[in-house]
């Protein structure tokens, strides 16, 4: 309509030739009649049905992969304080980190146990599809390190020597999510903080437990929070003693601002523990979370470990990768519900249970347990927990050095904290430490099986796959001489079982001090998500 339809201008009565007094009416009549017309169009169309309203469906890839890795060894530094006499300073830790990286994409054979080249899925100019790692400083910019790869759609990356925190950032050919697997390694071969740490770089998360570090005299344990993100957390903390649950004093709740980190000394809220428990859940932002701890009994190193969370409270755990040398392993548990629980141990040997080493145990509920594995010979174990309520479980590892010259310093010691390890579905892939000296694959399994591993170099080639038949609650192991490509130490292997849900596995690390004495380490093989489903996206009013 124009503007002179909604405002009609109003005839004059004075306007000469203009007979007003009939023509009113009239006008009123006529202008009823197209009204009267429209209603009765109105009365006779038929009611409009329902409208069926469009709504949009896509699908969402998993995108690529953010890790963070822990860093260096960073003792407080009330720890590192020297007193007058140089003799008794204290030597701090190694500053240097070894992260390696091994990615794979979802369609390589290397995933089913094969060693087969791809020459159909190539690049516009011909390169073969590998996923791409990137390796990055704390201040957020890329370390010049090459990825290599070859035709089998395997990407490796190895960064040496960096003394700094890591973030790794990997994606696959096509932009979806790789199978991966990244560890970062640090070796301090003499001085106070003498040892071996091995962890596995993560993403951020909202939960988080940890088991089996020390407050005592001389330990240190700190729980750290990293908030790589724009938004702030709260993270609610609670520790679990031999007492039950820590008072935590006010110490329940940390916020962890954007971009910042918080340290919790768990000797500062409860000291002289041997074993003590840990769990963090987040609200806001995800956060990277790790434990720290060294130990010092007196002089003597004591060892050290970084911590990756372990795995949820569960009736059923396997720890693989027991190595035991001279003491007796140590099963600590953890019952973090709220009723009493029963757990029934049991210690496998590559020739099966060891009748002398299983025991029933009594887990009070909020209670830390430790429980001495007496009568297990030297070698490599495995260790079975089955119990009436969710527990958590490690087991530590202890093995000693040379003597150190001196009459008030012992032989030192280095520890090793063997989590759980998940039941393996159809594949996964295990990035093994750069630099190692030596190593092994520990397997074990509920029902007998077959395994396959194949042996992956630091340029993406690979080994011919080594098949092994896994006997039920038996010990297996693959060392590093056995994982070698072109008569090289493998950069990672991959895991592929025949029969899903029954096969655990772990790798354990070693490493030569140089004064005649072995450090120690290990790791579980983890259950990788399934990196090529799609998620339905519905959009709606």
């Amino acid at each position: 309509m124009s503007e002179h339809d909604h405002h009609p201008v109003p005839l004059d009565d004075h306007v000469p030739g203009h007979r007003t007094g009939r023509l009113r009416p009239v006008l009123a009549l006529a202008s009823l009649l197209p009204l009267a017309a429209a209603v009765g169009a109105l009365a006779v169309t038929p009611e409009p049905g329902p409208t069926t309203v469009e709504r949009s469906v896509t699908s969402a890839e998993a995108g690529g992969v953010q890790l963070w890795c822990p860093g260096p060894l960073d003792p407080p530094q009330e720890a590192l304080g020297a007193g007058t006499d140089e003799d008794l300073a204290v030597i701090p830790p190694s500053p240097a980190v070894d992260v390696r990286t091994v990615a794979l994409e979802p369609a390589s054979s290397l995933l089913f146990g094969r060693v087969s080249g791809s020459e159909t899925r190539l690049e516009e100019d011909g390169s073969v599809r590998a996923p791409s790692i990137t390796a990055l400083g704390a201040d957020g910019q890329a370390l010049t390190v090459p990825t290599v790869s070859r035709d089998l759609g395997a990407a490796v990356q190895t960064v040496t020597g960096a003394e700094d925190t890591l973030q790794v950032q990997t994606t696959g050919s096509e932009g979806g999510r790789p199978v991966l697997d990244t560890v970062q390694t640090t070796v301090t071969t003499e001085g106070d903080y003498r040892s071996l740490a091995m962890s596995r770089c993560l993403p951020t998360a909202t939960d988080a437990a940890f088991l089996g570090v020390s407050t005592q005299r001389g330990a240190s344990s700190q729980l750290v929070l990293s908030n790589p993100g724009d938004r702030p957390a709260t993270a609610a903390v609670q520790v679990w003693t031999a007492d039950g649950p820590a008072t935590m004093a006010g110490r329940s709740q940390v916020v962890v601002a954007p971009r910042t980190e918080q340290r919790i000394l768990l000797e500062s809220i409860a000291p002289g523990h041997d074993h003590v428990g840990v769990r963090a859940e987040v609200i806001g932002a995800p956060l990277v979370m790790h434990m720290q701890t060294t130990e010092r009994d007196g002089l003597t190193p004591g060892g050290a470990e970084i911590l990756a969370p372990t795995s949820a409270p569960a009736r059923e755990q396997i720890v693989p990768g027991v190595r035991v040398e001279q003491a007796a392993p140590t099963l600590v548990l953890a019952n973090t519900q709220g009723e009493d629980a029963t757990a029934t141990v049991t210690v496998m040997g590559t020739g099966g249970p060891l009748p002398d080493a299983g025991q029933e145990v009594a887990v009070p509920a909020g209670a830390v347990v430790p429980v001495t594995l007496n009568g297990v010979p030297e070698g490599d174990h495995a260790v079975r927990v089955d119990s009436s309520q969710p527990l958590l479980a490690v087991v530590r590892s202890e093995t000693s050095g040379a003597d150190l010259p001196g009459d008030t310093i012992g032989a030192p010691v280095d520890f090793a904290l063997a989590a759980p390890a998940p039941e393996l579905g159809s594949h996964s892939v295990v990035a093994l430490p750069a630099g190692g000296q030596a190593g092994h694959l520990a397997l074990t399994a509920t029902e007998d099986t077959e395994v396959t591993v194949a042996p992956i170099s630091e340029d993406g080639a690979a080994a011919e796959p080594i098949v092994m038949q896994i006997s039920a609650e038996t010990m297996a192991t693959v060392p590093t001489q056995d994982l070698q490509v072109d008569g090289e130490p493998a950069a990672g292997v991959t895991v592929v079982p025949e029969r899903p849900g029954v096969l655990h596995a772990s790798w354990v690390q070693q490493h030569d001090d140089g004064a005649g004495g072995t450090l120690l380490a290990t790791l579980p093989v983890t259950v990788l998500q399934n990196t090529d489903v799609e998620v339905s996206v519905r959009l709606s009013e």
